[in-house]
């Protein structure tokens, strides 16, 4: 069994270490720059941002927050690794597979970055229950996919630029790791769908912005 799971997630080809290299710097790097665009976010920006976070938790604190939509969770859940799926099917991937991630990695560390500046420490746990109870799941599925995605993409760059002949990587454990990720972001939907609303409205009658 553990050598059918390690077969699964053994990506083919060379260069997985430095794809997950690219895109986890990638990643970082937008991180930062949420980070840093959050912390210098003041004047109407800050007022706005204070408002909205404060009617949502007066909301939550209130038992009247209703959570999104299915189909509105579920998009939320798929748009990124949908369109890092997509981006493996293309030689483009290669150039756009690192700016995706970076973008990502810049629209959550932006979120929770505002979190804990409007609520100090208290919000770096509503942005763990918020973020990071899906997002224990929906990061790793979008590395995984990420991975997969940039080397087929470097594999058909290699063909259309004459520079290399290596197979094309869509065969059974391409399915299999797809289908892996597939399960775990359907959890991160019943996660947010089920649990995460559940714990915001517990926590948010303790939380006032700073």
């Amino acid at each position: 069994m553990g050598r059918v799971t390690a077969g699964v997630w053994d990506v083919p080809g060379n260069g997985v270490l430095p794809a997950l290299a690219v895109l986890g710097t990638c990643f970082f790097a937008g991180g930062l720059a949420g980070c840093l665009l959050a912390g210098h976010v003041d004047g109407a920006g800050s007022e706005s941002l204070s408002a909205y976070l404060n009617s949502f938790l007066q909301a939550a604190g209130g038992g009247e927050l209703e959570g999104p939509a299915l189909a509105s969770l579920v998009w939320g859940e798929l748009r990124w690794p949908l369109l890092v799926l997509l981006l493996g099917f293309t030689a483009l991937g290669l150039l756009a597979l690192p700016a995706v991630f970076a973008l990502r990695g810049f629209l959550l560390a932006f979120s929770i970055s505002t979190f804990v500046r409007l609520l100090g420490r208290k919000g770096c746990l509503l942005a763990g229950l918020v973020f990071g109870i899906p997002g224990a799941l929906a990061v790793p599925a979008l590395f995984v996919l990420g991975v997969q995605s940039f080397l087929a993409a470097r594999v058909l760059a290699g063909r259309v630029w004459g520079d290399g002949r290596g197979p094309i990587p869509y065969g059974k454990r391409y399915v299999l790791r797809c289908g892996m990720c597939a399960a775990a972001l359907c959890m991160c939907v019943l996660l947010e769908d089920l649990v995460v609303p559940a714990l915001v409205t517990g926590l948010a009658g303790r939380l006032t912005l700073s």
